[in-house]
C-alpha cells in the first residue's frame, strides 16, 4: 500500500471528507459484523496487494463504538490455523454463543477436494482463534463458500452458504456440529424466491405464452462476443413446448428475439427442456436438449439457426457419454445460473421476518434480498438493495446488515482505494432506514459514508494509534508484545480521528512511540489538516524501533467536539512507530 501514497495524495482534493472505504491501511473484503455488549465488531477478508486473483491468506478484526472510528484488532485468524486447508481464506462470519465466539470460514482443502467450511473458536471477539474441530465442518464438494450464521429466538442456529447453489444446515447447540438426520438442505432457487436472472425474461419472446426460466442456457459465443439465450417456452399459437433463442450484449440481457419465432418446434420425447450448448474440439457448436432421451442439432455460425440438412437428431449411444460430460460441465458455469442469487448470503431476522441479503448477478454483482416467514423458507424475492457500483466498484460485492445503537447499516465492499481492483477490495458502510412495511430501500454507495457518529471519542483514556477514521500513508503492524501499532510513517502522512470530545479542555498530550531518529514530530490539528495547531510533539530517538517510550507536550486549550488530525513531520524516510495516545486535563 505504501507505494500508493503519492497517488492517494493526488486524489485528496476529490476525496474531501470521505469516510468510505472505512479501512485504508490494507485491502479488506467481504464484511461480516457482530454486536457484542456496547461494541460493533467487523470481520473481514484480506486481499493481498496487487492481486490478480482472490489471493487471501488471513482474516482481520476491527471494532468501533461510534461508527466513524475503526480500531484494528489484528489478523486473528489465518490459513495457518487450519491444518486441513491450503488456500483461499474467503468470506466468513463470527457469532457469540455460550460464552464463546464461533467464526465460520471457507477454505480450499489441502487434499484437493475443493472448498469446505471450517469453524474457529475463541473466548474473545478479537481472538486468538483456534480451529474448533481440527477438520472441516461441512462440504458438498462444490461451491462451499461464504457462510452466514444466525441463532433464532428459539435457540436454533442456522448456517447458510453457497455459490452457485444455496444450502443450509441446522447447527447443534455446540455450534461445531449439525443435525445429521436433516443433513444438508439445498434451497430451491425459484423465480418466486430469487427472481429470474435475465432482464425482462418473461417479455423477450412475443410468441411465448410462458417461458421455463429454470430450463435455459446463456451461452457466450467468443466468435462474435455476443450472448445467446436458449430457453424452453410454451408457444401461444400451438400450446406446445418449444425452444427459443435470443441475442444480447450482456450475460443477463436484455435479449432480443431476432427470429420472431421458436428455434426448435418439433416435440421430442422427454420434452424440449434443458437446452444446452456444447462445443467440440473443432469449435463446432451443438444445441442439445431433453431428459432421458437427448436430442441435438448442429448450430450454424449465427447461433440462431441449425444445419437443416442434418436436422434434429436423437443422440446416438456412441456420442452420449461425451455430450453428457459436456452438459455436466456447462451446468457448473454461470450460463446455467437461472436466478439472481449468486453467492455471499447474509441471514438475519427483524420484526418476525427473515431476511436473506445476497450478491445478485451475474457479474458485476448488485445486492438484492428475499424474505420469508420461516428460517428455512420458502423465500420470496423482494428487490435490489444496491445497484452495481459502476464507478470505483469491484465486480463482486458482499453484504452485511445490522442494527446498532438505534440505526441500521449496510456494509459492503468496493475497489475505491488507490490500487483497488476486483481483487483488491475495500469495506464500506452506509446508514439506512427500513420502510414502514419492513422492506429495504434502494441504498446508494457513497464516498461520504457515515455522516453522524453514534458516540463521541473520549481523548482522556488510552486510545490506540490504529483507531482511525481516515489515514494517508501509514501502515499497521503487530507483534506479540506490543499488539497492533502504526508504522511506515513518513513526512506529511496523517491519521484523522473523528468526533473527539475535549469537554472543557485538554492541557497535555502524551503518546507511546519508538524511533531511531531525532527529527520527528507529531503535529496535532483540529477540524482539518490546516486547522488550529494544538501542539507539536517532538519525537526523539528511543534506541530502536523495539524500544517504546513516552513523549509529551503541552496543548493549546481547546473545548468541545472536534475532528483531530495527527500530522507526522520529519525527514529521511520512515520516521517512527506509534502505539497509543491520550490527552490529560491537568
Amino acid at each position: 500500500m505504501k507505494s500508493l501514497v503519492v497517488l492517494l495524495a493526488l486524489l485528496l482534493p476529490l476525496i474531501g471528507m470521505s469516510q468510505n472505504p472505512i479501512i485504508q491501511t490494507i485491502h479488506t473484503a467481504d464484511p461480516a459484523v457482530m454486536v457484542y455488549r456496547d461494541t460493533l465488531f467487523l470481520y473481514t477478508g484480506h486481499d493481498e496487494d496487487n492481486s490478480n486473483w482472490f489471493s487471501m491468506k488471513d482474516w482481520h478484526v476491527y471494532s468501533t463504538i461510534d461508527m466513524v472510528n475503526w480500531t484494528e484488532r489484528g489478523a486473528d485468524l489465518s490459513l495457518k490455523n487450519f491444518s486441513w486447508a491450503s488456500k483461499d481464506a474467503w468470506a466468513g462470519q463470527c457469532i457469540y454463543r455460550n460464552g464463546k465466539f464461533y467464526w465460520y470460514v471457507p477454505m480450499n482443502q489441502a487434499n484437493g477436494q475443493g472448498m469446505a467450511i471450517g469453524v474457529a473458536i475463541s473466548d474473545k471477539p478479537t481472538g486468538p482463534f483456534v480451529d474448533a474441530l481440527g477438520k472441516l465442518l461441512v462440504t458438498t464438494h462444490w461451491g462451499d463458500i461464504d457462510p452466514t450464521v444466525f441463532i433464532d429466538d428459539d435457540g436454533q442456529a442456522y448456517l447458510y452458504w453457497g455459490n452457485p447453489n444455496l444450502y443450509y444446515i441446522k447447527l447443534n447447540k455446540d455450534m461445531v456440529s449439525y443435525d445429521q438426520k436433516l443433513g444438508i438442505v439445498k434451497v430451491p432457487l425459484t423465480d418466486k424466491g430469487f427472481k429470474l436472472r435475465i432482464i425482462n425474461a418473461k417479455n423477450t419472446f412475443g410468441w411465448a405464452k410462458s417461458i421455463h426460466g429454470l430450463s435455459a442456457h446463456c451461452f457466450k459465443n467468443n466468435t462474435d462476443n455476443k450472448y445467446y439465450w436458449y430457453v424452453s417456452a410454451i408457444d401461444k399459437r400451438t400450446n406446445k413446448e418449444v425452444i427459443g433463442v435470443a441475442v444480447g450484449k450482456e450475460a443477463i440481457g436484455p435479449f432480443v428475439d431476432m427470429l420472431g419465432r421458436p428455434l426448435i418446434t418439433a416435440h421430442c420425447a422427454g420434452g424440449n427442456i434443458n437446452p444446452t450448448v456444447v462445443i467440440d474440439s473443432s469449435n463446432q457448436a451443438f444445441l442439445t436438449w431433453g431428459n432421458s432421451a437427448l436430442y441435438y442439432v448442429r448450430l450454424n455460425e449465427n447461433m440462431q439457426s441449425y444445419d437443416e440438412s442434418k436436422g434434429i437428431q436423437q443422440l446416438p449411444l456412441s456420442k452420449k457419454n461425451w455430450f453428457i460430460s459436456q452438459i455436466k460441465e456447462a451446468a457448473k458455469n454461470t450460463g446455467k445460473r437461472f436466478t439472481t442469487y449468486e453467492e455471499g448470503p447474509w441471514f438475519y431476522k427483524r420484526n418476525r421476518q427473515y431476511y436473506l441479503v445476497y450478491p445478485a448477478g451475474g457479474v458485476p454483482e448488485h445486492l438484492a434480498y428475499s424474505t420469508s416467514k420461516s428460517a428455512t423458507g420458502p423465500w420470496v424475492y423482494q428487490d435490489t438493495i444496491m445497484p452495481t457500483i459502476r464507478q470505483g466498484g469491484a465486480f463482486t460485492n458482499h453484504p452485511a446488515v445490522i442494527d446498532y445503537k438505534g440505526n441500521s447499516y449496510l456494509f459492503y465492499h468496493n475497489a475505491n482505494l488507490p490500487g483497488g481492483s476486483g481483487f483488491d477490495r475495500s469495506v464500506c458502510v452506509e446508514q439506512f432506514k427500513y420502510n414502514t412495511d419492513g422492506t429495504i430501500p434502494r441504498i446508494k454507495p457513497t464516498k461520504a459514508g457515515i455522516i453522524k457518529s453514534v458516540a463521541y471519542l473520549n481523548p482522556y483514556i488510552r486510545q490506540e494509534s490504529e483507531t482511525i477514521a481516515w489515514e494517508n500513508g501509514v501502515e499497521s503492524a503487530s507483534d506479540n508484545k506490543t499488539g497492533v501499532y502504526i508504522t511506515d510513517i513518513d513526512n506529511n502522512d496523517y491519521i484523522k480521528v473523528r468526533d473527539v470530545d475535549f469537554g472543557k479542555g485538554a492541557k497535555q498530550f502524551q503518546a507511546i512511540i519508538s524511533s531511531l531518529k531525532n527529527n520527528g514530530k507529531i503535529e496535532i490539528r483540529i477540524d482539518s489538516l490546516e486547522g488550529k495547531l494544538l501542539t507539536s510533539c517532538a519525537v526523539k530517538n528511543t534506541g530502536g524501533l523495539g524500544n517504546w517510550a513516552t513523549v509529551t507536550s503541552k496543548v493549546a486549550k481547546t473545548m468541545g467536539v472536534h475532528d483531530v488530525y495527527f500530522v507526522f513531520k520529519g525527514t529521511g524516510g520512515h520516521l517512527f512507530n506509534f502505539d497509543w495516545w491520550k490527552f490529560s486535563k491537568g
